[in-house]
């Protein structure tokens, strides 16, 4: 049966190690969740998961969606430090594309091993460990990902930049009053 998360139920999710901040940009607060790998991610992240299919990531809102009685194991038998630990075990750095980190043999027997542990089944045997393709790296300039090598006022004012050309461009779409739509600043 699907359901809403209860608050307790949330704070219990939240209060796993590591899921305080999305396992792949380390954002504060994650409101979303990827439960093929029971871990919590931010809105900007949960966009691209939702990019790679349901296949590989199934992405839910931890207080809006409908969540199933498995689901919600897999988020308790998960953890953003139990996934971040096997991926740095493995050498799956967390600074390349998402769409890299996720469509590894390991990620894919994360996935699986995690399923295996919620159902009562034994684990997969592990993949033999392979190595990262070095174009795998962060290297989207238009993307929320830090570049490879971007110091913390780079990537601030890269962002910055983004995101006054995004207001620029909605300006010259609809006017200099934007969409004025529900949540904006209108």
């Amino acid at each position: 049966m699907a359901h809403q998360m209860d608050p307790a139920l949330i704070r219990e999710i939240r209060a796993i190690p590591g899921n305080e901040a999305c396992v792949d940009c380390a954002s504060l607060n994650p409101q979303w969740a990827t439960v093929s790998y029971g871990t919590l991610i931010c809105l900007e992240c949960s966009g691209q998961h939702r990019s790679l299919g349901v296949h590989i990531s199934y992405v839910r809102s931890v207080t809006m969606d409908s969540w199933k009685d498995k689901e919600i194991q897999l988020m308790r038998c998960g953890g953003n430090k139990k996934m971040r630990d096997f991926f740095d075990r493995r050498g799956v750095p967390n600074n390349h594309r998402i769409s890299a980190k996720y469509n590894t043999p390991d990620a894919g027997w994360y996935r699986d091993k995690l399923k295996a542990e919620v159902e009562g089944r034994p684990a997969p045997p592990e993949p033999a460990k392979q190595a990262m393709p070095a174009n795998a790296h962060r290297g989207d300039p238009n993307g929320k990902e830090r570049l490879e090598g971007e110091s913390d006022n780079e990537y601030i004012a890269r962002q910055t930049k983004l995101r006054d050309e995004a207001k620029a461009r909605m300006a010259a779409k609809f006017g200099g009053g934007g969409m004025q739509g529900l949540g904006s600043d209108a």
